[in-house]
């Protein structure tokens, strides 16, 4: 008679998936996050707590999220997440360098000849489509703020 040893361990018991399975579970979590709206739960839960104010540099609108900005806003989310578990009120409110030369060198680069109102006009539309495509990569990475 051959013994299941695997019943005689005291082995621990969880309800993690043992693959992780990312692509298809991480749109589950943001779902689950922004319906549960659990920012503002946390923040809601913290009124009256001790503030905490991390001021973000913040990135320039004039591309994808790299690997440098990546870093930089996951280890400042970092920061104000640990402010929030030590049980203080740690907002954050995330926001866009979206003015002067990177932006316009962009739009200038891309169609010459333009007047100066049209070239304001073209850079507010690409900063606020990086905005929103940087806003959007940032949740995917997991870092809590006041999107809205």
């Amino acid at each position: 008679m051959s013994q299941n040893y695997k019943n005689t361990l005291n082995l621990p018991r969880t309800e993690f998936p043992m693959k992780a399975n990312l692509a298809a579970r991480e749109p589950e979590m943001l779902r689950a996050w922004e319906e549960t709206r659990l920012y503002q739960q946390i923040q809601k839960s913290r009124e009256g707590r001790e503030l905490f104010v991390l001021h973000d540099g913040p990135p320039f609108a004039n591309g994808d999220v790299h690997m440098g900005t990546a870093l930089n806003k996951i280890l400042k989310d970092f920061v104000v997440k640990s402010q929030t578990m030590l049980g203080k009120r740690a907002p954050y409110v995330p926001g866009w360098d979206c003015h002067g030369l990177p932006i316009e060198y962009k739009v200038v680069k891309e169609s010459r000849g333009l007047s100066p109102l049209e070239i304001r006009k073209r850079s507010e539309a690409f900063a606020r489509k990086f905005v929103n495509i940087q806003r959007e990569q940032f949740k995917r990475l997991g870092v809590f703020g006041d999107w809205e």
